[in-house]
């Protein structure tokens, strides 16, 4: 996953925790709101329905048909009072067919405000008075009221719509946000990153442009380390180049001094000195390539095939050789040039040598998607091939597959070279043409 999507999962796991509980705090906040608000009306109905209360002389209740509240008076209003006196109990004409609960008195100046639950189908208020009669004596007096809470729930539902709608747009309006913002705030890496393809593929030899202050020293310290590996690259060619120059004189030295009068010690020195320089160079060139920069410049592959295969149409011209060239378009080799120029050389002489006029090429990268990771590549023929018995002996030094044909043996020896300086393979198989067909791995990273 990348940085930016894991802060943008990162955002929006955050954003969601965060506004649900905005939103469960709200809702128990409003829902709070909403009982004390019912509590209150409960309460002034309670005073109407008292406001209409008539008691004779003998305590029995009498209630004005007005009771200030319409819903009293609408049978199933949700809405239902109860007043409960000495011996009388009066229900309001909305309570018509309900079966309230019956509730102890209330002590006169108390109130009582009860929530659904336990048994209890409604939110019930009771407040107690004490009614003075004529003769000076007491009546206590409980008046409830009776709300059905599917009321409350309607008004709690609808909040929690629009809560729920309000939050989700709060929630795309800041997610589109973050992303807007991270987008802004990433552009830097996205162009550091482009700069890095671009050193990969050699089309920039180090990072430039300004950056932000948090990135100047990671681009400082890759330049510098880019500067510092091409200084190291070219010195090391430069030694190299200095001890080949400097074993030359002295091998040259040895083999004019030989003695010319013993024919056998002139074989044994000569053959020795012969080893030498060859052992020598093996070395220098394996050394060479294990110091090949990490980040060294594309070579492109069909343009190096190209004029390998016009300088081998001329040299070849009197077999009229057909060479079919078939590469991924974009191909290149972040390794040393003169090594591919070697191996495809060698490997397409050879082709043409022993061929019949037929060449097939083929090349593509190692990894679709890591350009850096390697090539493949495979030369065919349409010649006699190669015996499976005789394909590995045909890799060592001096080893020829005719003798008819003019060579030293040393072409697919050179070819094992560089592959093994690689870290590749080399298989030598039947191709499809009918002849030999040697393919060929090279890494790079």
């Amino acid at each position: 996953m990348s940085l930016r999507m894991r802060l943008v999962v990162l955002a929006a796991l955050v954003m969601t925790v965060s506004l649900g509980l905005v939103g469960a705090a709200l809702d128990a906040a409003f829902y709070r709101s909403s009982v004390a608000a019912l509590n209150s009306r409960m309460e002034s109905t309670a005073y109407l329905v008292l406001a209409a209360t008539e008691i004779d002389d003998d305590g029995s209740l009498r209630l004005d048909k007005e009771l200030g509240d319409p819903r009293l008076g609408q049978p199933g209003s949700g809405l239902y009072a109860h007043v409960h006196g000495r011996r009388d109990h009066w229900y309001s004409p909305s309570s018509l067919n309900q079966d309230l609960p019956e509730l102890p008195p209330v002590r006169p100046g108390e109130s009582v405000f009860l929530q659904p639950g336990a048994g209890r189908d409604y939110f019930i208020f009771c407040y107690g008075v004490a009614w003075e009669l004529a003769n000076g004596s007491r009546l206590p007096i409980t008046v409830s009221i009776f709300v059905d809470p599917k009321e409350l729930r309607k008004e709690v539902s609808a909040f929690r719509a629009g809560l729920g709608t309000s939050l989700g747009a709060a929630g795309v309006i800041l997610l589109l946000a973050q992303l807007l913002f991270l987008t802004l705030g990433m552009r830097p890496l996205r162009r550091l990153t482009r700069d890095v393809a671009g050193v990969e593929s050699g089309r920039t030899q180090r990072l430039e442009g300004q950056y932000p202050r948090e990135l100047e020293p990671l681009t400082r310290n890759l330049n510098r380390l880019l500067e510092t590996e091409k200084t190291n690259q070219t010195r090391y060619r430069n030694a190299l180049d200095s001890l080949a120059h400097s074993l030359k004189t002295p091998l040259s030295v040895i083999r004019s001094s030989m003695p010319a009068d013993t024919a056998a010690k002139s074989s044994a020195i000569e053959n020795a000195v012969t080893d030498m320089q060859r052992l020598i160079a093996t070395r220098l060139q394996r050394a060479a390539a294990s110091a090949r920069s990490s980040m060294a410049p594309a070579v492109d592959v069909g343009r190096q095939a190209e004029r390998l295969i016009q300088s081998l149409g001329r040299v070849y011209s009197h077999k009229m050789i057909d060479i079919d060239a078939n590469m991924d378009p974009g191909l290149a080799f972040y390794g040393e040039q003169r090594d591919l120029l070697e191996l495809l050389g060698n490997l397409l002489d050879n082709a043409c040598k022993y061929g019949h006029g037929k060449v097939r090429l083929r090349a593509g990268p190692l990894v679709a998607d890591k350009p850096r990771a390697g090539i493949r590549l495979s030369v065919e023929d349409n010649g006699p091939g190669i015996a499976p018995d005789a394909r590995r002996t045909l890799l060592k030094r001096g080893v020829r597959g005719d003798e008819r044909v003019d060579g030293h043996g040393l072409g697919l020896a050179i070819v094992l070279e560089i592959v093994s300086a690689y870290n590749g393979e080399i298989e030598i198989d039947e191709g499809d043409l009918g002849g030999a067909r040697v393919s060929v791995v090279l890494r790079t990273q």
